[in-house]
């Protein structure tokens, strides 16, 4: 019986030192934009977020989920040259959905998580926009994903 007390004690422990992780990300780490604007961060924790952007000239975006999902479209978006996505991840996953015209390179690193970037590799050849994404990601993972414009 002392086993399971312990159990259900540092799982409680575990869960409570989580949820106060997740109030000083919220508090630490602004999140700014809209569906319009050229440069957005979102900022994910404890909790899922579905964001669709519509910017005219998309040029910086960050993401940032804690123990969270997020689903970023950027189908409907529009990129000059290029533009940056920095993505912060830890015990969640990131999903990225990217017009099939666009050149995507990725960077970054992961701890016992992983990223992928299931775009075509020879996409958008020549002077197409460019989506770089720079992933940092700890126990979670990224898939970012080409589809027709909707």
């Amino acid at each position: 019986m002392t086993l399971l007390k312990r159990i259900i004690i540092g799982w409680l422990t575990l869960a409570g030192l989580t949820a106060f992780a997740a109030f000083v990300v919220k508090r630490r780490i602004p999140a700014f934009g809209d569906e319009d604007d050229d440069s957005f961060s979102i900022v994910a924790t404890m909790e899922g977020r579905q964001f669709r952007s519509e910017a005219a000239s998309l040029t910086t975006a960050e993401v940032t989920a804690f123990a969270a999902g997020v689903e970023l479209d950027l189908t409907g978006a529009t990129i000059e040259r290029s533009a940056l996505l920095d993505l912060r991840v830890v015990m969640g996953g990131v999903d990225v959905i990217v017009p099939s015209s666009w050149r995507v390179e990725v960077a970054g690193r992961s701890v016992m998580g992983g990223v992928g970037n299931l775009t075509a590799p020879d996409a958008g050849w020549g002077n197409a926009p460019l989506l770089v994404v720079h992933a940092d990601v700890i126990m979670g993972g990224v898939e970012i994903h080409a589809t027709d414009a909707a």
